[in-house]
Order: C-alpha cells, then structure tokens, then sequence
C-alpha cells in the first residue's frame, strides 16, 4: 500500500474536515469509510486500516470535525444533522467509479454511523459495527451534562482505561496528543440527542450489517447488544465475538481486519 495520505474534504458549511485516506496500490476491491468514537481520533483506526489496505481495500477514515487534526471548534459540533452532512460530504469526496462504500463506526462511531444510515441507506453496501457502544455498560453515559454551550469545558464521559490493558494504552493512548479531552455542552447534547433515536433507528435498519464485539470489552455492554442482534431486520446479518477489550484494533486487528475484509469483499464482486 502507500503511504497514508492526509486529504482535505469541504464539510457541511464549508468545515475543513482532515481525513485519513488507504489506497491500495492496486484498483480497490471495496471501500470502508469508517467512523471514529466520542475521545478517539482517525489514527486510532490505523492498525485496522493499514491491514483493509493489504487485502485491497480503499479505507477512509475521516475525523469527526472538532477532533483529531481538525483544529477548529475543537470538542464542539453544533448539531446531528450537521455531523450526518459531514459525512455525506466525504462520501460524495472520496467516491470510486462502480463501487459502493461500506460504512463503519467503531464505538459511538457506530451510533453515528446508524444515523448517517437513515435517510442515506441506500448510498452504502453494508454497516459495519466494531465494539459498538450503542448499549453502553450501566456506568458509562451516566450524569452527562448538557446545554447550548460550544465551549469545550467537559471532560467526556468514556473512561480511556478501557480501550486496553495492553502496551497500546501506556504507550499511545495515555500520550496521544489528539484524543478528545475536552468536549461542549452542545456536543454532549447532540450524542444525547443520537443516542435518544437509537431505538427507532435500529428497528429501521434493514442494510447489511456486520457486528463485531469484543469479548472483553468492559464499555459496551455486549449482553443487549446480542438481543438486539437478534432483533436486527438487516438480511445477511452476521456476529462475531473476537478476544480482547473494547480496542479490538489495538488488541486483536488481524483478527478484526479479517472479518472485516472478508464481509466487504464478496459484496463488491
């Protein structure tokens, strides 16, 4: 593959959003846009984009705006829909002739993902949800503070000791200078706001979907995301439960980029 490259899309109002880009070397196979948590960044999902790109797969991961590279209105986003039309513009950006991109979320990136899905299903071949915190445990989400504010002032409600327990949290995690540290009122309301329309959301969803938990994961709460599973319209559906924490591409992403790949691909033959 070469090298990652860093690519500049125009957001919704003209936000310049960065977005890390996989081309393989070769024409890609498929296409994964893949969408980053509440703390986490597009180089969080590296390990997991880097093996994609091998198997031939063109991999997009862009920053949600206010995080990441991204220097402006840092922690904030002013509402849903505005985050939903950001993606639609790195869709429309990083478009390949005949193939139909697969979207991703890792974490409350997959809550985002559902909600870029509800009225743009049929833009993408697939839903992939890796560690999906749709259903977070008891203690995470809890005392959110909310309001209009887009002062980054809060400390976000994810606890960053549960990515890993492996080398990855002491030696990237711990020093990352660009994980979200401090997020808005307004962005806390707009997560509330996401995940409040969860519900209706998932009993909607009918687009191809892969999950993927972690079987040690200690953020989402694996039990209510099995039922919902089982409760999923989507058809082909398919579960798989991969060893490690909430962090599968720093604990297992040989693993994770496999089934990943191996879902993407037979839908772009």
């Amino acid at each position: 593959m070469s090298d990652v490259a860093i690519e500049r899309v125009s957001g919704d109002g003209d936000y310049p959003l960065c977005v890390r880009r996989y081309r393989p070397d070769a024409t890609a196979v498929a296409q994964v846009i893949l969408l980053h948590g509440v703390v986490s960044h597009s180089e969080w999902l590296d390990p997991l984009a880097r093996l994609l790109c091998e198997r031939g797969i063109d991999v997009v991961c862009p920053d949600r705006r206010g995080t990441g590279l991204n220097e402006l209105d840092r922690g904030d986003a002013p509402d849903s829909a505005t985050l939903v039309a950001d993606i639609e513009r790195v869709r429309q950006a990083v478009a390949l002739d005949g193939v139909t991109p697969h979207l991703g979320g890792f974490c409350w990136g997959a809550t985002y993902a559902i909600a870029c899905l509800e009225r743009a299903a049929d833009r993408y071949a697939s839903l992939v949800m890796i560690a999906p915190s749709v259903f977070p445990v008891a203690d995470v989400g809890d005392e959110i503070v909310t309001g209009d504010s887009g002062e980054a002032s809060l400390e976000p409600n994810v606890p960053i000791d549960r990515f890993t327990s492996g080398p990855r949290y002491e030696d990237y995690i711990i020093p990352d200078p660009l994980k979200t540290r401090l997020v808005s009122p307004r962005f806390n309301s707009v997560m509330v706001a996401m995940n409040r329309l969860l519900g209706p959301r998932w009993a909607k969803l009918d687009i191809p979907t892969l999950v993927l938990l972690a079987s040690d994961d200690r953020l989402s709460d694996n039990s209510k995301h099995e039922r919902a599973f089982a409760m999923l319209r989507a058809n082909p559906k398919k579960k798989t439960i991969i060893a490690g924490e909430h962090g599968l591409q720093f604990d297992a992403p040989e693993t994770t980029a496999a089934a990943i790949a191996d879902w993407a691909e037979p839908a772009a033959a």
